[in-house]
C-alpha cells in the first residue's frame, strides 16, 4: 500500500514540474491563423497595345430591307430583299492622345465605323414575281437575272448600312463601350474622332 501511493505521489511531482517548465503553456496555444493579404489591381490606362488587341469592336448591327425590280434577259421579277451589317471600329488605328496617370485620365482618337460585314439574308429575301417577258423559251434566263438582281442586294446592304446615321449611331455606341470599360478600372476616357479626310489619308 505504501509503495502505491508513494508511486502515485511520484507521478503527480513529474506531472507538476513538466507543467511548470518555463515556456510550457497547457493547453497549448494555437497557431495564429494567417490573414488573405488583399488582391490589388492596377491597370495603366489606354495604350496603343491594348488597344491593338481589341481589334475590331463591333458598334451596331444594321438590318436592311427594300424592294428591288429587276428585268433583262427575256425576264422580269420583283424581291423583297433583307439583309444586315456590323459597324465597326477598326482600333489598330486608334492613337492616344493624352494621358494623365495621376489623375487617371485619357484621351483617345478613333477612325471612323465602317461597315465590316454586309450580307444578304437569303432564307428571309422573297420573290415576289419572276416571269418571263418573252414567247421564245430559250430566250429567257432567270437564273441569270436572279444572280445580278442579288449583286445588287449586295451592295445595296453595305450601302445602306453606311449611312451618315448610322455610322452615327455606331459611334455613340463605341465611345459608351470603350468608357464603360475603362471606368471598370477607374479611368475617365474621353473619345475624340478623325475627320473624314484625315481617316482618308490614314487609309492610303
Amino acid at each position: 500500500m505504501r509503495t502505491l501511493l508513494l508511486l502515485i505521489i511520484l507521478v503527480m511531482v513529474a506531472a507538476l514540474a513538466v507543467l511548470s517548465l518555463p515556456g510550457r503553456m497547457w493547453p497549448p496555444t494555437p497557431m495564429p491563423t494567417p490573414q488573405p493579404q488583399p488582391v490589388v489591381v492596377r491597370s495603366q490606362g489606354p495604350t496603343i497595345e491594348r488597344l491593338e488587341q481589341l481589334s475590331h469592336l463591333v458598334a451596331t448591327r444594321v438590318l436592311v430591307a427594300d424592294v428591288l425590280v429587276g428585268e433583262g434577259n427575256g425576264c422580269k421579277g420583283a424581291w423583297l430583299i433583307r439583309g444586315d451589317a456590323l459597324i465597326a471600329v477598326d482600333l489598330s488605328k486608334a492613337s492616344v492622345v493624352e494621358k494623365n496617370e495621376t489623375a487617371k485620365r485619357a484621351t483617345i482618337r478613333l477612325p471612323l465605323p465602317e461597315v465590316l460585314q454586309a450580307r444578304v439574308d437569303h432564307e428571309r429575301t422573297q420573290i415576289w414575281e419572276l416571269k418571263s417577258t418573252t414567247w421564245i423559251p430559250w430566250a429567257s434566263d432567270k437564273d441569270s437575272l436572279r444572280d445580278t438582281v442579288m449583286a445588287h442586294a449586295q451592295r445595296l446592304v453595305a450601302h445602306a448600312a453606311g449611312s451618315p446615321e448610322n455610322i452615327q449611331a455606331a459611334k455613340i455606341a463605341a465611345e459608351t463601350v470603350l468608357r464603360a470599360l475603362y471606368s471598370e478600372v477607374g479611368w475617365q476616357l474621353t473619345v475624340t474622332w478623325h475627320s473624314v479626310d484625315s481617316s482618308k489619308a490614314v487609309a492610303q
